[in-house]
């Protein structure tokens, strides 16, 4: 017998917050470390949020993305 055998009472919820970094003010999703291409049926999915992209030239409807600040290249080393 699992332990949600009878089915589960309650959820608890977490947020993750990290960076992602694009390049010159590029926000797109083609940028995205999390684009997922499924070349079996060409196809563009998001990693986060799951949703088929129809076009990675922009941001998708569902995007968690809050976009915080611009960093030159010479600040980051």
């Amino acid at each position: 017998m699992g332990k949600f055998d009878r089915g589960v009472s309650y959820y608890t919820f977490a947020d993750l917050s990290m960076q992602i970094s694009f390049p010159e003010d590029d926000v797109k999703c083609k940028w995205c470390r999390f684009l997922k291409h499924y070349d079996s049926m060409n196809r563009d999915k998001c990693g986060i949020t799951d949703d088929i992209l129809y076009s990675t030239e922009l941001i998708g409807h569902n995007c968690p993305l809050v976009i915080l600040n611009e960093v030159k290249t010479e600040e980051l080393e």
